[in-house]
C-alpha cells in the first residue's frame, strides 16, 4: 500500500494481486475499481470491480474514506463489518492523487468454517480458503500486535537487510534519537560517531564487531547516547541475526532506560542515604520471616552487641547468650506476645559485650503482611541508649543525692540548733560565773579553774559543731565560694593577731617571708585555711620552735607554704593526714586541743577554690604544708570579710555608751537564754532590757514603747522571726528599729535568708560575751 500512494496504473494490477494484504482500489465516487485476490478471498465474489463500496460496508462509507483527508495521508484505523460474511474488519485508508482511495483490510478475527460454508453453498464460485489464509492472518495479527506494543511502550526497532548500508528505523526509534523525519537513517559508523556517548563508543564498537563476526545470534548492549538535541539518555539494544528462508539480515529493538535508571539511582541514593543515616546514628536494622524463621541483620546489629559484622544474623541461641541474664525472660516473652498478636512492640534491654561491659539497647518492631500471599514478616530497629540510660540513672542518683543532702542539711541544722541551745547556757553561765569569781583565795582560784575547764570543754564542743557544719556544707555543695583577687600580705596581717594567744601559750615563734602576691580566692575561706594550718603548725610543734609562712609565684600559680619544726610525721601517717576525725594517734593528748576535722576542711576549701594542697614531713625535723592557688593581678589591700556564721568583731563604738538610757527588746521563748542576756546586761546601767516570750507579746511591747534595738530569736512558739520582722516593718512607729537575729540556727542558708530579709545582723548562739557587748555598743551608738 505504501507504494500505491498515487493512482494505480494497469501495470500495478499484478502488484495488487500479489500483495498478501487484502487491497481494494476505490474511485472518488465510491465504485470499486480493483480488488486483489486476498480481498476477494476475504470478502467473496461480491467484491468485484464495478460495485460500490457502500454495498460491502454495513456502516457509513465515509468512515473508511473520510472527506478532507490530504493526498497520501492515512486515515485512522476503523472497525467495521464488511462483505457478505460481515466479518469484523479493520481498514486503513489512504487518499490517492485522483481523489480515490486505497483500502487495506485487516480482519480482526478469523472467519469460522461455518460462515465460509454458507457462502460456498450460496455461491459456488467462493472457495473455503480458511486453512490457507489462517497462518497469514495470524502472522499479520502478530505483526500488528508487535507494532502496537512497541508503539505503546516507546520501544524503537530497526532492520538491516544483508548487504544494505543503512537500516530501516521505526518512528519510535527516530523519536528516541530525536532524528527528524526528513533526516536519513545513519550508517553504523555515523551512528557510533554521532549518537553514542564518547565514553561508551569504543566498548560499543567492539561489542558490535565481535557479535557480527561471532557465532552468537543475539546481543544485549547497554550504553549512553547523546540525542540530536544534545540530551543524554540511557538505552539498551537487543540485537539479533536472522538467516534462512531467503531472508538474511540484522534487526533489533532499543529500549529507553533513562527513567528506570534515574529511578534506580534515586532509590539507590535514598537507600544509601538511609543506610548512612542509620550508620551515623548507630541504628541497626533487622527483619524476620515468620514463615521460615529466617532472619536478616545489617552490620550495625552485630556492632551493637560488640561483635565484628558477619553476613548472617545471629542464631536464637547466640542472641539469647548476648542478653543480660536479668532481661532474657522478659525480652523473649514480650517479643513472642507481639508476634502472636501481630502488634508493634517497643522495649529496652541490656546486652553483655564480649569484654564484659553492659550496654542498653532499645528495640522497635512491627509486622508487615502481604495482602496477596498472606506472608508475614517482622521488621525492626535497634539502637544504643546506654548514654541516656546512664544519664537518667545519674539524674535519679543526683535527685536522690539532692534529697539526701537536703535531709542531711535539715538534720544538721536541727542538730546544730539543739546542741547550740544548751551550749549557750553552758558557755554563758560559765562566763558569768568566772566574771563573778573575784576572790584570790585557793578555793576561789580552784573554782575559777573548774569553771575554765567547763568553758573550754563547751568551746571545744562548739568548735566541733562548727567544723562538722563546715565540712558537711562543703561536701554537699551548700557552701558558696566567691572567687576574687585577694592580696596575701594584708590578709595575713589580719590573721596573725588571732593566733597570738595560742602562739604565746605554746611558746612558738611565727615568722613570715615574702607575701607580695595575690591569688584568686574567697578571702573569708582563705583566712579560715590559714588559721587551720598555722594553728596546727603551732600546736604540733616543740617548745621554742618556729613556724614560717611564705609565698612564691610559680608560673600561673601561687604556692603558699607553712613550715614548722615539730616532731614530724612518719610515712605511714601521711596518707591519713586529711581524713576527718583522724588525729594520727594524738587525740588522747590533753595538751593539744582540736577536733580532727581541720585539715579535711582545709583540703575541701582549697579544692573548691580551684587549688590543691599537699604535705611532706620528716620525722624529727618537721612538716611542710603547701597550698597552690591561681595567681591574680595585684590588687589594692583591703580587709578580708569576716565569716557570717560567727559574731562580728567590731571596732570601738562611735559614741560612748551610758550617756543615755537605751531600751532593748529581746524576743525569746527560752527562759535560760533570756536569763543569760538579762544577767549580762544587768551589769550595764545604760541599757534597759525588756523580754517578750513570743512574737505577739513582742510586737505589742514594741508598739507600746518602741525600743532602740530588737534582739529577735528566729524560732518562736506562735510565729517565726521573719513574720515578726515583717510586722515591725509594716508599722510606721517600729519600721526603722534595727533588728538583730539571735539564733542557734548557724547554717549558711539561714544566715543569708535573714540578712536578705532585712536583719541588721545575725549573731549565732552560743554567744561570745566580749564580742556580743562590743557589737551591741556599736549598734546602740549608731541609733539616734
Amino acid at each position: 500500500m505504501d507504494r500505491l500512494h498515487t493512482t494505480p496504473t494497469d501495470g500495478d494490477a499484478a502488484l495488487l494481486d500479489a500483495a498478501p494484504v487484502p487491497l481494494i482500489h476505490v474511485a472518488a465516487d465510491g465504485a470499486l475499481l480493483r480488488v486483489n485476490t486476498a480481498a476477494r478471498e476475504l470478502l467473496g465474489n461480491a467484491a468485484e470491480a464495478g460495485i460500490r463500496l457502500d454495498s460491502l460496508c454495513a456502516g457509513e462509507p465515509d468512515t473508511l474514506c473520510p472527506p478532507g483527508l490530504a493526498t497520501g495521508a492515512v486515515a485512522e484505523v476503523q472497525l467495521l463489518p464488511l462483505g457478505p460474511l460481515r466479518i469484523a474488519t479493520r481498514a486503513r485508508s489512504r487518499r490517492l492523487a485522483d481523489g480515490g482511495w486505497m483500502l487495506a483490510l485487516e480482519p480482526a478475527r478469523e472467519p469460522d468454517r461455518g460462515d465460509l460454508s454458507r457462502v460456498t453453498a450460496a455461491n459456488s464460485a467462493v472457495l473455503d480458503v480458511t486453512d490457507r489464509l489462517g497462518p497469514s492472518w495470524r502472522a499479520d495479527d502478530l505483526a500488528r500486535r508487535f507494532e502496537l506494543a512497541t508503539r505503546t511502550a516507546g520501544i524503537g526497532y530497526w532492520l538491516l537487510d544483508a548487504g544494505a548500508e543503512r537500516a530501516t528505523w521505526s518512528p519510535e526509534l527516530r523519536a528516541l534519537f530525536a532524528l527528524p523525519p526528513e533526516a536519513p537513517v545513519p550508517t553504523l559508523a555515523e551512528w557510533l560517531a554521532q549518537f553514542v556517548h564518547p565514553d561508551d563508543r569504543e566498548a560499543v564498537r567492539h561489542a558490535f564487531a565481535q557479535w557480527v563476526r561471532g557465532d552468537d545470534e543475539s546481543l544485549a548492549q547497554p550504553m549512553r547516547i547523546l540525542r540530536a538535541d544534545g540530551t543524554l539518555r540511557h538505552i539498551v539494544t537487543h540485537s539479533r541475526k536472522e538467516s534462512g528462508a531467503g531472508t538474511e539480515g540484522l534487526f533489533g529493538v532499543i529500549i529507553d532506560l533513562t527513567q528506570r535508571r534515574e529511578a534506580e539511582l534515586a532509590l539507590r541514593s535514598a537507600a544509601e542515604s538511609a543506610a548512612l543515616v542509620a550508620r551515623g546514628i548507630g541504628l541497626g536494622t533487622w527483619s524476620l520471616d515468620l514463615q521460615t524463621d529466617e532472619a536478616r541483620w545489617d552490620d550495625q546489629m552485630w556492632a551493637l552487641r560488640g561483635h565484628a559484622p558477619q553476613p548472617r544474623a545471629m542464631t536464637q541461641q547466640e542472641r539469647r547468650a548476648c542478653l543480660h541474664p536479668d532481661d532474657r525472660e522478659s525480652f523473649g516473652r514480650i517479643l513472642a506476645e507481639a508476634i502472636v498478636k501481630g502488634t508493634p512492640v517497643e522495649q529496652e534491654f541490656r546486652v553483655v559485650w564480649p569484654d564484659g561491659s553492659v550496654h542498653w539497647l532499645a528495640s522497635r518492631s512491627l509486622e508487615l503482611r502481604d495482602e496477596i500471599t498472606g506472608q508475614r514478616r517482622r521488621i525492626g530497629v535497634n539502637w544504643d541508649v546506654t548514654g541516656s540510660r546512664n544519664a537518667e540513672a545519674a539524674r535519679q542518683a543526683g535527685e536522690i543525692a539532692r534529697r539526701e543532702s537536703q535531709a542531711k542539711s535539715k538534720f544538721l541544722a536541727r542538730m546544730s540548733h539543739e546542741l547550740r541551745t544548751p551550749l549557750n547556757a553552758v558557755l554563758g553561765f560559765s562566763q558569768l560565773l568566772v566574771a563573778d569569781e573575784r576572790g584570790d583565795d585557793p578555793a576561789a582560784m580552784m573554782r575559777r579553774r573548774r569553771l575554765q575547764h567547763i568553758r573550754m570543754a563547751g568551746q571545744h564542743l562548739l568548735n566541733l559543731i562548727n567544723d562538722v557544719l563546715d565540712l558537711s556544707s562543703l561536701e554537699g555543695g551548700e557552701m558558696r565560694i566567691a572567687l576574687e583577687p585577694v592580696a596575701l600580705a594584708p590578709l595575713v596581717a589580719e590573721t596573725l593577731p588571732l593566733l597570738a594567744p595560742l602562739r604565746e601559750r605554746h611558746r612558738v615563734r611565727l615568722r613570715t617571708g615574702a607575701l607580695d602576691v595575690a591569688v584568686m580566692a574567697d578571702a573569708t575561706r582563705l583566712r579560715q585555711v590559714l588559721i587551720n594550718l598555722l594553728s596546727n603548725a603551732i600546736k604540733y610543734n616543740r617548745e621554742g620552735g618556729d613556724v614560717l609562712l611564705e609565698a612564691r609565684l610559680e608560673g600561673t600559680q601561687v604556692c603558699l607554704r607553712v613550715s614548722d619544726t615539730g616532731p614530724g610525721l612518719s610515712p605511714a601517717q601521711l596518707p591519713h593526714l586529711f581524713e576527718p576525725f583522724n588525729r594520727l594517734g594524738r587525740g588522747s593528748s590533753e595538751a593539744i586541743e582540736g577536733t580532727g576535722i581541720g585539715l579535711a576542711i582545709v583540703k575541701a576549701l582549697v579544692e573548691h577554690m580551684g587549688g590543691k594542697v599537699q604535705a611532706r614531713s620528716t620525722e624529727g625535723v618537721g612538716s611542710v604544708f603547701e597550698i597552690c592557688l591561681t595567681a591574680a593581678k595585684a590588687v589594692q589591700a583591703r580587709p578580708a570579710a569576716a565569716a557570717v556564721a560567727e559574731p562580728i568583731t567590731v571596732p570601738a563604738p562611735l559614741a560612748a555608751p551610758g550617756t543615755a538610757l537605751r531600751r532593748l527588746l529581746y524576743i525569746e521563748d527560752n527562759p535560760v537564754n533570756a536569763m543569760i542576756i538579762a544577767e549580762l546586761l544587768a551589769r550595764r546601767s545604760d541599757v534597759a532590757l525588756q523580754v517578750a516570750v513570743d512574737g505577739a507579746s513582742g510586737l505589742a511591747k514594741a508598739g507600746a514603747t518602741p525600743p532602740d534595738l530588737v534582739l529577735l530569736d528566729m524560732q518562736l512558739p506562735d510565729m517565726d522571726g521573719f513574720e515578726v520582722l515583717r510586722r515591725l516593718r509594716a508599722e510606721p512607729a517600729t519600721a526603722a528599729i534595727p533588728c538583730i537575729a539571735l539564733s542557734a540556727n548557724a547554717m549558711p542558708e539561714d544566715i543569708k535568708r535573714a540578712l536578705q530579709a532585712g536583719m541588721a545582723a545575725y549573731w549565732t548562739k552560743p554567744l561570745d560575751f566580749k564580742a556580743f557587748l562590743a557589737a551591741l555598743d556599736t549598734f546602740l551608738a549608731r541609733t539616734p
